[in-house]
């Protein structure tokens, strides 16, 4: 391989990530979700508050607040997952692979890639299941009556977007294969 190809290939593959960033809109979007999901954080904080003062004040908690209050926090434990996922924000073990070759490093992104998408889509499909067995129950919260498939399908949703992340990652790394293959 000549000097210009394999320096056109270590940049390729150094710059690997960036050919799938989403668009400045998209990122607005996630923006307005976060900031979203911080009003309903809080909300379900001053619901705490609320139902914790009226319990040790008055003698009445706010029937149902704590389920409320849980369910809420697993979508948003679900749905901030898969923003970080899109924003490429989730946990990496790059220390251990900083100084691989360019060549190394590509099929470890392959690997970790097709490793999350297969987690993801087996997380999908049996939250899915789990999800459509509960609707059938018509299961409902003890207190706040929530039907119970409205909690569950923050997995599927979480999950899902995972599972897109995912996909478009291994979209990137394969175009990015043929791309170095064709120019080398």
């Amino acid at each position: 391989m000549t000097d210009h190809a394999l320096k056109s290939s270590t940049e390729d593959d150094a710059h690997a990530s960036e050919h799938h960033h989403p668009s400045p809109e998209f990122h607005r979007l996630l923006d307005r979700l976060e900031r979203f999901s911080g009003v309903i954080f809080i909300l379900v904080v001053l619901l705490n508050f609320a139902s914790a003062t009226g319990r040790y004040v008055a003698g009445t908690p706010i029937m149902g607040a704590d389920e409320v209050q849980v369910f809420t926090m697993i979508w948003l434990i679900f749905l901030g997952a898969a923003m970080a996922a899109l924003r490429r924000m989730h946990l990496r073990m790059d220390v251990l692979t900083m100084n691989l070759s360019p060549r190394w490093a590509w099929w470890r992104h392959l690997a970790e890639a097709l490793l999350t998408m297969n987690v993801c889509a087996v997380m999908v499909w049996v939250s899915s299941d789990f999800t459509y067995q509960i609707y059938g129950m018509e299961q409902k919260s003890d207190a706040a009556e929530i039907p119970m498939w409205i909690p569950h399908i923050s997995v599927v949703v979480g999950f899902t977007g995972m599972l897109l992340c995912s996909l478009i990652e291994l979209k990137a790394l394969l175009q990015q294969r043929v791309r170095n293959h064709f120019t080398s």
